[in-house]
């Protein structure tokens, strides 16, 4: 597959001692094969082969960190064809990856094995189907309170267990997977292709700074640095890799940028601390660096881990096929909703199943700070046209471009600042439906926040009149909410009767475990259901017990 300079003789070279040793022989026979100029003497065919292949190994060491499987997979064929060359011999593959002696393999090669031959199985599913398989994550009680984590006692137990056996060349392809963690994202290389809710590294431990001014602690420190920190988020829950170590802050710096190259926005620097980007694939990067934070960090948000739910898979409990049934009329009859909660409480995830009840007729136009709901994938078949910011257009010029396209409804995946929270409500005059998210924790703070948004950016200066125009806005509010244990549910959905200002109009609540219905809603709402009812006008009457509310 790629092209290799004749050799007279093959040169004779000294054994590998350990991946760091074999990993730095790629990149030094890596960078020299692009250095060096077309072998003389070739033919012009053969030529331009070579100056092709030059190109696409160019490109793919850029590309391979976005977060898509096809420039990684060229980069690892080309290690592997160099392994290939190498011919390493049986003493060398032993001591690279000793698969026949365990006790000689760390925890984190060990869980590399289970990874990798999960991920065979499973696919993107490889982590998930291997926690369901050993019930991990397990709770850690420590002194300050109980945890969820996968130790490294863990992984030497499954491994124990399970025994793996593996053939030469899933051998040598493990080997080619931990050359390739130099060129990508380190240790969480395999896991971030995996679909989780998030990856995050550096977001414990000691920073590296703290060591500047704790002088006693140099050379003397056995505990967890902040290149130690490994952390993913499966199903709402934040789990601990113990065992998992970037073992160098050069290390975590390293990985921190790569996974921000992505349309190269920049660098992080002392004036640009943070930043936040998308890859490829939609997964959305937070990181950050000193003097900003205390140490190099960073957040992977996925959003493939929720793929191709519906409702009935998110809400469940007893009485949730109730509340299923009245957000599917919601959401049917194009009223403006709001899904507020705390982060990970499921708000974009509940988002994302909504839509399949919207109006199928409507054109959907979305605005988004990086592209996380990728609806299109989901309803290929839909008009929809999803906006972003980018440096010279912010969620405000977003929004107001909504005015001159021909939308229906309009989605925003996040609002997060006055000005659009403003334009919302503006927008809510014109547009046939409105869903959203927002962090607020409550109805009342919800419509507080909107108020002073108003109010704040100049559209109002009467507060009375801002309250009155924020509660004409909004129909429906659904809380998400998500527990210590890490379940998802919707705490409460709300009725927002426009009368004095907004009252607040409980519909459903969720508690110990079952979703009781409260209230019907008002007559106002139960008219403009009807009216979009069509044929299910008569089961959404006997639906809502046959009368509107008070």
């Amino acid at each position: 597959m790629f092209y290799k300079r004749k050799r007279k003789k093959k040169a004779v070279r000294s054994e590998f001692g350990s991946i760091a040793e074999l990993r730095e022989y790629v990149r030094t026979r890596l960078r020299k094969r692009m250095e060096e100029g077309v072998p003389s003497g070739l033919p012009a065919a053969e030529r331009e082969k070579y100056r092709v292949q030059i190109r696409q190994l160019r490109k793919a060491l850029r590309a391979c960190v976005y977060g898509e499987g096809g420039e990684k997979d060229y980069i690892k064929r080309y290690i592997m064809s160099e392994l290939t060359e190498i011919g390493l011999t049986v003493k060398e593959t032993e001591r690279l990856l000793p698969v026949h002696a365990p006790e000689r393999l760390p925890p984190a090669r060990k869980f590399d094995i289970l990874l990798y031959r999960s991920m065979k199985q499973y696919g993107k599913d490889g982590f998930l189907k291997f926690c369901d398989r050993w019930g991990l994550p397990g709770e850690i009680r420590r002194e300050d309170g109980v945890y969820f984590e996968i130790t490294p006692e863990d992984i030497e137990r499954i491994y124990e267990k399970e025994q793996p056996w593996l053939s030469g060349q899933e051998v040598l392809e493990l080997i080619c997977d931990a050359v390739y963690e130099g060129f990508g994202h380190g240790v969480i290389d395999r896991l971030r292709d995996c679909r989780l809710d998030g990856v995050s590294g550096g977001v414990s431990g000691m920073p590296e700074q703290f060591f500047r001014y704790e002088e006693e602690l140099h050379g003397g420190f056995d505990g967890q640095h902040s290149f130690d920190s490994v952390f993913v988020m499966v199903r709402g829950n934040t789990v601990r890799l113990s065992f998992l170590s970037f073992e160098s802050e050069r290390e975590l710096r390293r990985v921190t940028k790569s996974l921000l190259r992505y349309e190269a926005p920049g660098e992080l620097s002392y004036y640009r601390p943070y930043m936040v980007n998308d890859m490829k694939d939609g997964s959305r990067v937070f990181a950050c660096r000193p003097p900003f934070s205390e140490s190099w960090a960073f957040f992977v948000r996925k959003f493939d881990s929720t793929e191709e739910k519906k409702p009935e898979e998110l809400v469940v409990g007893e009485g949730a096929e109730n509340l299923i049934q009245a957000l599917k009329y919601f959401v049917g009859s194009g009223f403006h909703i709001a899904i507020t909660g705390a982060q990970g409480s499921g708000k974009t995830t509940l988002l994302k199943a909504l839509v399949r009840y919207i109006n199928p007729k409507y054109n959907l136009r979305i605005e988004e700070s990086v592209f996380e709901l990728w609806m299109r994938k989901e309803f290929p078949q839909r008009n929809i046209l999803t906006f972003r910011e980018t440096e010279s257009v912010d969620s405000v010029e977003g929004l107001d471009a909504f005015r001159k396209t021909d939308g229906n409804c309009l989605m925003m995946g996040e609002i997060g600042n006055i000005k659009a929270a403003a334009l919302i409500i503006e927008l809510s005059q014109v547009s046939e439906q409105q869903l959203f998210t927002h962090h607020a924790m409550t109805t009342e703070k919800l419509l507080d926040y909107f108020r002073n948004a108003l109010l704040r950016t100049g559209a109002y200066s009467d507060a009375y009149m801002a309250q009155e125009q924020v509660a004409q806005a909004f129909h429906i509010h659904v809380l998400c909410e998500r527990n210590l244990s890490g379940e998802r549910y919707i705490k409460e959905v709300s009725e927002i009767v426009p009368e004095d200002g907004g009252k607040v109009r409980m519909l459903y609540r969720y508690q110990n475990g079952k979703y009781y219905r409260i209230n019907i809603p008002t007559g106002r709402l139960l008219a403009r259901m009807l009216e979009h009812a069509g044929e299910e006008k008569e089961r959404m009457r006997i639906f809502f017990d046959g009368g509107a509310g008070e």
